[in-house]
């Protein structure tokens, strides 16, 4: 009878709250902006995205007000994280498409070179420190940096998809847990993601990151297909697996935003 009540409750709360809800609290003269997530879990967590956005997971059973105390108690804390995204973001280049521009490919500086060639599709050859983009002649301005931006996206993504595909089959086999789909995307915010239905995707932009850090996310998401959650026995099944993962976890923090294009 208490778990049918409780399960009532519940489903009581997802009709009468918002799952995604705006709330902000004043502090110091100024307000801090949350998104308001309410999930099954137990305690009120609080998550600063790559955008410097304050998401609060919460209980369904947690009020409002006991949230806003949660996040007033952090408000030096989050404010402080809040800046530290804010600053990173801003080191980000602004890229011209240009020869001698620096770009990343697992992890490793490689120097843009722009050649034209004179018929066929625009190629990438990555070779001795040096990745030459080959587009087609008479472009210039935006269609030219445009033309660079796209053969390197759908360069970046290929390899990604061939990297992906056997370190995903290698951990899959290892914790005996494979995805039903696994989808490249291009995501802004999250560097990759598990549905419910074991679908997993991953952010291509990994691609640029040294090999340790995209096992890192594939396991993270892989490791999701037996634990939904981010719980301690989630943490020791992605630590029984890569034991430096506290490691990644803290470089792609901190080196995140150098994953652009």
């Amino acid at each position: 009878m208490k778990q049918n009540a409780e399960r009532l409750y519940v489903a009581a709360e997802k009709q009468r709250i918002k799952m995604n809800d705006k709330h902000y609290i004043d502090y110091n003269g100024k307000r801090i902006y949350y998104t308001l997530t309410r999930t099954k879990r137990k305690t009120i967590g609080i998550i600063i995205d790559r955008n410097g956005e304050v998401k609060i997971h919460a209980p369904y059973r947690a009020s409002n007000s006991q949230i806003s105390e949660v996040v007033r108690k952090k408000a030096d804390w989050i404010e402080r994280k809040v800046n530290e995204v804010k600053a990173k973001n801003s080191l980000s280049i602004s890229r011209q498409f240009v020869s001698g521009e620096k770009i990343l490919y697992l992890g490793e500086e490689y120097t843009l070179k722009i050649a034209e060639k004179p018929s066929g599709n625009p190629e990438v050859l990555v070779r001795d420190g040096v990745a030459a983009v080959y587009i087609l002649p008479g472009l210039s301005g935006e269609d030219r940096k445009q033309a660079v931006k796209e053969a390197l996206i759908k360069w970046y993504r290929q390899r990604f998809s061939e990297i992906v595909s056997k370190r995903v089959e290698k951990y899959s086999i290892r914790l005996k847990a494979a995805p039903c789909r696994v989808v490249i995307k291009d995501q802004k915010t999250i560097w990759g993601s598990c549905s419910k239905k074991g679908n997993i995707n991953l952010n291509w932009k990994l691609v640029m990151a040294p090999v340790e850090i995209i096992d890192y996310v594939i396991v993270h998401e892989l490791c999701h297909l037996k634990v939904m959650n981010h719980s301690k026995e989630f943490w020791n099944l992605v630590a029984s697996v890569l034991p430096n993962c506290r490691e990644s976890r803290k470089w792609l923090k901190a080196n995140g935003y150098r994953l652009a294009l």
